[in-house]
């Protein structure tokens, strides 16, 4: 049974769209922007997308990021 308050992960990512998000990836990148969409595999494009490494910024604009890669996907608080 599935109330409002119980939403499928799914269902919370695609809420997202158009939101900046941050995708955390196995090796320790971190890379943010604008959710543009997913599918099942959890492959994400991003628009003004930013790779972020512990020594540096990289500007990557549309960005697809696979997604056996990730390791988590989190709003990004502005």
């Amino acid at each position: 049974m599935t109330t409002a308050n119980n939403s499928r992960p799914l269902d919370v990512l695609d809420k997202a769209k158009g939101n900046k998000v941050i995708i955390k990836l196995k090796g320790g990148t971190e890379v943010t922007g604008l959710l543009q969409a997913f599918d099942l595999h959890l492959n994400i494009w991003l628009e003004g997308a930013e790779e972020r490494t512990a020594d540096k910024t990289i500007k990557l604009g549309s960005t697809l990021v696979r997604g056996d890669t990730i390791i988590l996907i989190s709003p990004a608080s502005e």
